[in-house]
């Protein structure tokens, strides 16, 4: 953004290492580079390919060509048969019994040893930004292995989350020495972050190796428990086929699973841990969604999605946070798949384009006092919710279009509610106001660690 005032333009062409890069910082900009299939590209860097172990690249989040197509397809038509992406009452108890375990950590404090790492025993002082991760995850978990992990054996899932975090803190996709020059890791393996991004790799991908070769081993034809049995029906079938180029195996499916389950047990709690901090600084925002509880749902049972069309101020502070604390600033790095242009400037084929939505987030002749909090911005003169007016980014656009936006955005509304129908955020002894402008950059934007006060709220 620096270079971009220093020429006068929103266009900026320049070297990272041997790549040649473009950064767009205009909305007319950022749009076309998200929208045009011509740079749906996907930059070949050594951070893709080293969370698999025969470094190869594969997953869905860093491919492009047939194979992202195909797989990305496949998972996304399958997924949705069990909830995602839409609408599905079995899911939505699941989750509805998955946050009533979140306020009962909250309020009883841990109950096993694993937890006592997010919760102060005796309760209501939980550790942003993981404490809200492992209940986003297991809701994710229920939609795609059928099943949710209990409370009693969640200690794994609790260093995933850590180690989630600790790639996505360690990581970027080309700033970081490492997908500039990947050779350094041999001889800095710690300054180039490798030593501690190998760390969160190995034990990812064993987490998920681990369930998926369970699922494999069990397997019996005809008999689909879930999404990930309809996969390994495809993938014996491509077997049966004797189809040796088909994406369809277990490597890819491991990577593929891990990708699309990223963002639940890492992105959600981060932009719920933005939030929360937030009502420390913004203690109105919190009333007035309480307010709104009050009126619509009360205080005896928690809000359900079918809540969500009544709570217009809830929401738009829920659009507001995902604008204002954009987690992915610059997006994904995308790849010109042909010569074209851009903005009237040419860009040759294989050149990075980098998309800034956190400029586009923040341009005042989108949003005015882009830097002020306001979810009212989203809000018409009846107060009601103006989709018209949301016009952010937070989840991409076109078809690298986040593909977890809907559950997201579903997620965040029910942890807002009901953590907000049950608790004030507070400021316990000795704590401080959030600075909110002192986080940590890496491949989405994380809070510091902190831990912050939750009281019982009295109705």
């Amino acid at each position: 953004m620096n270079l971009s005032k220093w020429y006068k333009t929103d266009v900026v062409g320049f070297h990272v290492g041997a790549a040649n890069v473009v950064a767009v910082h205009s909305a007319e900009a950022v749009k076309e580079v998200l929208t045009n299939t011509d740079f749906d590209g996907r930059p070949d860097i050594y951070l893709a390919k080293m969370r698999d172990p025969r470094e190869e690249l594969t997953g869905i989040f860093f491919r492009e060509g047939e194979v992202w197509k195909e797989q990305r397809w496949f998972v996304l038509r399958y997924l949705r048969d069990f909830g995602f992406g839409r609408r599905f009452s079995t899911l939505e108890m699941a989750i509805n019994e998955i946050n009533s375990d979140m306020i009962d950590l909250i309020r009883h404090g841990p109950k096993y040893e694993h937890e006592k790492v997010f919760v102060k025993p005796g309760g209501y002082r939980i550790l942003l930004p993981y404490f809200l991760n492992p209940f986003s995850v297991n809701s994710l978990f229920h939609c795609i292995f059928n099943y949710r992990i209990p409370r009693s054996d969640e200690a794994d899932l609790y260093k995933l989350v850590q180690m989630g975090i600790q790639f996505q803190r360690n990581s970027d996709d080309y700033g970081k020495l490492i997908s500039i020059i990947p050779w350094i890791r041999h001889y800095f393996p710690n300054l180039s972050s490798y030593n501690t991004l190998m760390e969160a790799n190995v034990f990812i991908y064993q987490f998920f190796a681990k369930m998926i070769d369970h699922q494999i081993e069990t397997y019996e034809d005809g008999f689909e428990r879930n999404f990930i049995d309809l996969y390994i029906k495809e993938m014996k079938k491509t077997e049966l086929d004797g189809n040796n180029n088909s994406s369809f195996n277990r490597e890819q499916f491991i990577m593929a699973i891990v990708d699309f389950t990223f963002p639940a047990f890492t992105a959600v709690g981060v932009q719920m841990s933005f939030l929360l901090q937030y009502f420390l600084l913004y203690p109105d925002v919190q009333k007035k969604i309480q307010t709104e509880i009050d009126d619509v749902v009360g205080n005896g049972r928690l809000p359900t999605l079918d809540d969500r069309e009544q709570m217009h101020y809830t929401e738009a502070t829920i659009r507001e946070i995902l604008r204002i604390e954009t987690l992915v600033p610059s997006s994904v790095p995308h790849k010109a798949l042909v010569d074209t242009e851009l903005m009237g400037y040419k860009i040759p084929k294989d050149t990075v384009v980098i998309p800034s939505i956190y400029a586009y987030h923040y341009d005042k002749t989108i949003w005015g006092d882009a830097q002020i909090f306001r979810p009212e911005r989203f809000l018409d003169e009846q107060g009601h919710l103006c989709l018209k007016k949301d016009v952010s980014l937070p989840f991409g656009a076109g078809k690298r279009l986040c593909a977890g936006e809907t559950f997201a955005r579903n997620m965040l509304f029910l942890m807002t509610t009901s953590l907000c129908q049950n608790f004030n955020v507070v400021l316990g002894p000795g704590d401080k106001l959030p600075n909110v402008a002192d986080n940590i950059c890496g491949l989405i934007t994380t809070p510091k660690d902190c831990w912050i006060q939750l009281e019982e709220r009295v109705q």
